[in-house]
């Protein structure tokens, strides 16, 4: 049987690659058949980047470990809002929260409201299965048909969130929307073995180092399955879309409480967000603090920097690692 680690690493750098031809060939059939563009950079992206937690998720379910499930997308979500800082860095232009648009308030509050329904149910006061799946996840599934609904309207008063989407893919033209389908499914396909694999290779790493399924899950699995959000964010902020970046930032982590909901319908032994460890608070309590931070940020619209990164940035990457160490001291709590 193959290494664990080398395992879990051969599947990251596959994820990496099926995750950019994912991303480039969702693009390409929004652009020809004119779906819109509010669905790239806040829907239609994360849709395609969030599908390895998708299926790393299920497949944690099919191991009956809730934990990992859980840990992988709250993991994710700190991650995803680890790369603001990175974006703010990389783009050069001044702090990040004072050049882009404040539409970002909607989907960032929007993933805030989805987390503290997770919150809830992990707190365990309240417990009211509907069937076998708890009633926190299907107010999580009814906020996310909502919500998008409100980001597509807001995107058609507002198009800057979208802005120079159709550039990043300009050469979209030269694939037909046949082909781009065919590339999109074969994506889709790599994605879904590599993320069957990379969850075995976690379940097993988790186990033998003894660290536990919420560590593992919220850190190493979450980080590998984020690569294809990281790979599209940073190739939308070389172009100059920083926008487009963080869109596919917040719309990532509102995506990710969907895949919750769905985990929970595969997850048959009870609610998912009740069967899990109550040491996923840390993260869910982090993922709030710092989505309210950049909230504030971009509201207040600060102009002050620490060398290339924005002040409100270093407190986003300060809560990423603060809730890292936070789950490590829980010793990954099982």
């Amino acid at each position: 049987m193959i290494n664990p680690w080398i395992q879990f690493f051969l599947c990251a750098v596959l994820i990496v690659f099926a995750g950019s031809k994912l991303t480039r060939n969702a693009a390409i059939i929004s652009e020809n058949t004119g779906i819109g563009s509010a669905w790239i950079g806040a829907l239609l992206l994360p849709l395609a980047t969030s599908l390895p937690e998708l299926v790393t998720t299920l497949s944690a379910v099919a191991l009956d470990s809730p934990d990992l499930a859980l840990g992988n997308i709250l993991g994710s979500c700190l991650f995803n809002l680890a790369l603001l800082a990175v974006i703010d860095i990389s783009s050069g232009k001044g702090p990040l929260t004072s050049i882009i648009s404040s539409g970002h308030i909607i989907t960032a509050s929007l993933s805030i409201i989805t987390i503290c329904l997770a919150a809830l149910a992990l707190l365990g006061f309240i417990y009211v299965p509907i069937g076998w799946v708890g009633l926190e996840t299907l107010l999580i599934a009814l906020v996310y048909i909502m919500g998008s609904r409100f980001i597509f309207r807001y995107d058609q008063r507002n198009p800057v969130l979208a802005a120079g989407s159709k550039e990043i893919y300009r050469d979209g033209d030269r694939v037909s929307t046949k082909k781009a389908l065919t590339n999109f499914a074969l994506a889709a396909g790599l994605i879904i073995i590599t993320g069957v694999l990379i969850t075995s290779a976690a379940d097993r790493i988790a186990i033998t180092t003894g660290l536990g399924h919420t560590l593992i899950g919220s850190i190493l699995l979450a980080i590998s399955t984020s690569l294809p959000e990281t790979v599209t964010t940073l190739s939308a902020v070389r172009l100059g879309y920083v926008d487009m970046a963080v869109a596919n930032v917040f719309g990532a982590n509102f995506m990710n409480m969907l895949v919750v909901f769905i985990a929970d319908i595969f997850y048959r032994q009870g609610p998912l967000l009740h069967a899990a460890s109550g040491s996923h608070l840390v993260s869910a309590i982090m993922v709030i603090i710092i989505s309210t931070i950049v909230i504030f940020s971009l509201t207040y619209k600060s102009e002050k920097q620490l060398g290339r990164i924005g002040f409100d940035m270093v407190l986003v990457l300060a809560g990423y690692f603060v809730a890292a160490y936070l789950l490590f001291r829980s010793g990954g709590t099982i």
